[in-house]
């Protein structure tokens, strides 16, 4: 049935729990396991810990450690391949969101036959993908609770693939293993969590029940984003931090994102920029566009942001407040870099504006976006 609301994976929350995914995989009667990381997680010992604990569980177990930023489908294709060949009855993802939609695209390949591409296509059958177990390390994709995963097609194009059946089973909610990191990859992982439910939150599929669920959220991200930055050592935000991102990521089942999100697939796939800093520069300027379609919805997002309101302003007048406050927030609470870190103003505007109007997620937004409005959003972006 198509329920208002579901949420079907299991999860273990708390600090250190992250030693415990050994006895968990004995107890589904998992004797081979896959872990899926990048090298990042295994120079900093994190896989350690994850082996470790299947080794003192007696589950046997390879590391595939080449995950990519921007899941190449090729890479999914070849790790697929890998574990399909050892016979491995569980895959664990221990990484941020591109080492989470990677282990993804492997398990689901590992129970269906074909490549991760022709997945794309939601009329393809799938079958439901079990032993999925996801440990996140940063605090922002919400891969872990979400029913999709974005990989990037041979021709560079970020193709999300809906996989309700692929979704992960188990959730290890281990605070701990993001105490430490830096400011940049904080604040930036953050904005990704934080589009999510404001995005979520100002959709087309919004109802009562996702929308309390964001508006915690949003007043979550925007109390304890800025302290995680300042004190990456302290364990309180980073805990608050890993259920807003986990929650985000439920949210991105029901409420969807929008144009915000279109944009910022495009600006990472054809102009390099981490997807994270990517929302963070589109979401103000669509936030802003949208509020003459739902003006009510975009002052409460105000007043989560700290917008005071005098209740004559017009939708336009709400949106600009909006949007300001955001910026604030970007640039003056976290300090986010600017785009001009990452990439000058592109040449082929009218190319990727022709992206953004036809991009998946532009189906939620709730004002239409034609190809000179996503023009015009790329000036203000690289203004």
């Amino acid at each position: 049935m198509d329920f208002t609301l579901m949420q079907d994976a299991r999860i273990l929350y708390g600090e250190g729990r992250t030693g415990e995914v050994g006895a968990l995989l004995r107890q589904l009667g998992v004797h081979k396991a896959l872990v899926v990381c990048d090298e990042g997680i295994k120079r900093a010992g994190i896989a350690d810990q994850v082996t470790a604990s299947l080794q003192m569980a007696g589950v046997e177990f390879a590391v595939f450690d080449r995950v990519q930023a921007d899941p190449p489908s090729a890479l999914v294709d070849e790790g697929a391949a890998f574990c399909r060949r050892g016979g491995y009855g569980a895959v664990v993802a221990v990484g941020g969101g591109s080492s989470i939609d990677t282990a993804k695209g492997i398990n689901l390949l590992r129970c269906n036959e074909g490549g991760i591409m022709e997945y794309a296509d939601p009329a393809r059958p799938m079958n439901r993908a079990e032993n999925l177990v996801v440990i996140p390390t940063t605090s922002g994709t919400g891969s872990e609770l979400s029913d999709g995963l974005v990989i990037t097609s041979p021709e560079h194009v970020k193709c999300p693939i809906l996989a309700v059946n692929a979704m992960a089973n188990y959730i290890i909610l281990d605070p701990l293993l993001t105490v430490g990191l830096p400011a940049g990859l904080t604040a930036s992982t953050g904005m990704d969590a934080l589009a999510h439910s404001v995005e979520s939150y100002t959709s087309t599929l919004a109802n009562l029940l996702t929308d309390q669920i964001s508006e915690a959220n949003i007043r979550c991200v925007v109390q304890w984003l800025p302290r995680a930055v300042e004190h990456p050592g302290e364990v309180e935000p980073r805990a608050h931090m890993a259920v807003a991102s986990m929650l985000g990521g439920w949210m991105l089942r029901y409420g969807h994102t929008h144009a915000g999100h279109s944009a910022a697939h495009v600006l990472g796939a054809r102009c390099g920029i981490p997807h994270g800093y990517a929302c963070a520069y589109a979401l103000p300027w669509v936030l802003e566009f949208n509020a003459p379609a739902i003006p009510e919805k975009t002052k409460k997002l105000g007043l989560l942001l700290g917008c005071a309101f005098t209740g004559g302003e017009t939708p336009q007048q709400i949106g600009a407040q909006v949007r300001r406050a955001l910026i604030r927030f970007r640039d003056e609470a976290l300090r986010l870099r600017p785009i001009t870190d990452f990439a000058p103003r592109p040449a082929g505007l009218d190319a990727l504006a022709a992206e953004i109007e036809t991009e998946l997620f532009q189906a939620f937004n709730p004002r239409k976006m034609s190809r000179e409005d996503a023009r015009e959003l790329l000036e203000k972006i690289f203004a």
